[in-house]
């Protein structure tokens, strides 16, 4: 995106200026939405009603794209614009379109000055005239699509192939509420050191600092937070909470940590299940690898802030390019893998665009090599944790059990309806969360382990 000087100084203190260059940078420049929010919040002077207004419209333009631009390319009629005009104009639908307390001429005239400014007169009528004709359109053009797959696919803003990936393990009725899901805006959660407050002391304790919360069905040491404001907290700022989804809340658990193991977790970044698994040993130590070193860094800082450190070994390194000292095994290992990340695009929508069938399978691959590459490290009678943040068979159960069946020295440990909700544990034992179950991210846990010599 080509930004004009005069643009920098008359629009930088135009919100819908920065969601304009962070979608840029997302849609055009390969750019992380969760990676350049962050920033944005750390960075920009603007008060919390303007970053919550960015955060939800440049989550909602990625998570709705596919809908925007049925609508917004009936308009175009195949006029070539320039792509950042393009997404300003996105932009400026999904908030007439989803925000119904921005009046529309307002929308309008942002959209327009934005245009003018950074463009020219000419480019800033085409805008008003772009937005005026989508509000004049009938609302309900999705429902005419007479295709089923077509459809959902612009209804839900997923690309067919995607549908019809999940349409073969979901049924009509569990699929749009499950598509559906993944365009909610996901829920602040964060998961409270059960060692050292319990759940219904820290809900109690943030109330008194002004921050709203409830306790987490799925899991227990979670709460959902209605205040963005958790992180100047003293719980947090002490170690006593920390920010994490409900789903991955229940991987270190499901290790049944006595506290005195010697524990591996092969792929540590960002840190929650590291930092969950480091408190609830006693005697124990971790070793937690990963293969960026920004991203150590993060993982340190949290050990840091939850006065962990002491029980952890921090590498930075590639996981397969690991091996330990001769002759050490480990208690439990943990392999929560590099995967297609379907089961969190509500976090990171730019999932749906970037992702391909084929990413599946050769995922899948990399997979099955860190399960076979950690196995041996397992000592007789230890645990193999494996998970994923997707949704796919071949990258959960398919290999699982294609592990299994070439490794029979380890069998399936069922997770148990004590550890984890009920209704989330599927046969032969293994956990498989759906999105629109708890309105979590989508999940895969098994527990295997390795049978006594």
């Amino acid at each position: 995106m080509k930004i004009k000087q005069r643009s920098q100084k008359r629009l930088n203190q135009n919100i819908r200026w920065h969601m304009l260059l962070i979608l840029d940078q997302i849609e055009n420049e390969g750019g992380y939405s969760n990676v350049l929010i962050d920033a944005f919040m750390t960075d920009s002077e603007f008060d919390s009603r303007d970053k919550a207004l960015l955060t939800r419209v440049v989550y909602g333009v990625l998570q709705h794209r596919m809908t925007l631009d049925f609508s917004l390319d009936s308009l175009l009629q195949n006029k070539k614009v320039d792509l950042w005009v393009k997404t300003l104009l996105r932009l400026s639908i999904y908030q007439l379109c989803y925000l119904d307390r921005i009046p529309p001429h307002a929308v309008v005239n942002e959209a327009v000055l934005i245009a003018k400014t950074n463009g020219h007169a000419g480019l800033g009528k085409f805008v008003n005239w772009v937005l005026r004709e989508f509000m004049r359109q009938p609302s309900n053009v999705v429902e005419e699509i007479e295709d089923p797959v077509e459809r959902l696919s612009i209804e839900y803003s997923l690309p067919n192939w995607m549908v019809e990936y999940f349409q073969s393990n979901r049924t009509s009725e569990k699929l749009e509420a499950m598509l559906s899901s993944l365009n909610e805006t996901p829920k602040l959660t964060a998961r409270v050191n059960l060692k050292q407050m319990d759940r219904e002391e820290a809900i109690a304790r943030l109330k008194e600092q002004g921050i709203d919360a409830e306790a987490s069905t799925l899991s227990p040491a979670g709460i959902i937070l209605h205040s963005p404001q958790v992180l100047q907290s003293s719980l947090f700022q002490d170690g006593l909470i920390t920010i994490q989804d409900e789903s991955s809340m229940l991987v270190a658990p499901v290790g049944d940590i006595q506290g005195d193991e010697q524990i591996l977790d092969a792929c540590c970044a960002p840190g929650g299940k590291a930092t969950h698994i480091a408190s609830l040993l006693t005697d124990g130590h971790l070793t937690a690898l990963d293969i960026s070193a920004d991203k150590m860094n993060k993982v340190a800082q949290h050990m840091e802030r939850m006065n962990l450190i002491d029980k952890v070994n921090l590498k930075v390194t590639d996981a397969l390019q690991f091996h330990p000292k001769k002759d050490t095994f480990y208690d439990i290992i943990y392999l929560d893998v590099p995967c297609s990340g379907l089961g969190i695009m509500r976090r990171k929508p730019e999932i749906k665009y970037t992702k391909k069938i084929t990413d599946i399978q050769a995922l899948a691959q990399i997979q099955a090599k860190f399960l076979n590459h950690f196995a041996p490290y397992v000592k007789p009678g230890g645990k193999l944790i494996y998970s994923t943040c997707t949704l796919s068979y071949e990258e959960n159960e398919k290999n699982v059990e294609q592990f299994i069946k070439a490794h029979p020295q380890f069998e399936i440990d069922p997770i148990q309806p004590t550890e984890v909700p009920s209704d989330v544990i599927e046969q032969p034992g293994w956990v498989r969360i759906w999105p629109d179950q708890y309105h979590t991210d989508g999940f895969f846990i098994c527990r295997m382990k390795r049978r006594e010599a």
